[in-house]
């Protein structure tokens, strides 16, 4: 699987709950080396997803980005109600639609700021 299968993906929880659309990829070092390279491969630790994405897609989402006032407060605006979904609660990624368990709500995820 590539990422770009994933961003722009539709979330459901297993009852067919929209939650929203997948937006970022938060990764991690640590996987095993691909067969082709020697470089440490990256895994997905969590999908970014909510109903609006470009605050998060430029930095706006976490941590301290600052830019101009009024820029910052529409962008972080916009993606309020962006929450993350740790990999391990999917259960499939079919057909540009990524199904999570049962329980998976928006607000219930820890955001980090990095």
């Amino acid at each position: 699987m590539r990422s770009l299968d994933l961003m722009g993906a539709t979330v459901a929880d297993e009852d067919g709950r929209h939650l929203g659309t997948v937006h970022d990829l938060l990764l991690e070092s640590g996987a095993p080396p691909l067969d082709d390279s020697s470089e440490p491969a990256l895994a997905i630790s969590k999908l970014v997803v909510g109903p609006v994405g470009i605050g998060h897609r430029l930095g706006y989402g976490r941590g301290a980005m600052a830019g101009p006032w009024p820029l910052t407060v529409l962008l972080r605006w916009l993606g309020r109600d962006s929450f993350d979904i740790p990999w391990s609660d999917v259960v499939q990624v079919a057909s540009r639609t990524v199904t999570v368990r049962r329980g998976v709500t928006p607000g219930t995820d820890e955001k980090e700021d990095s």
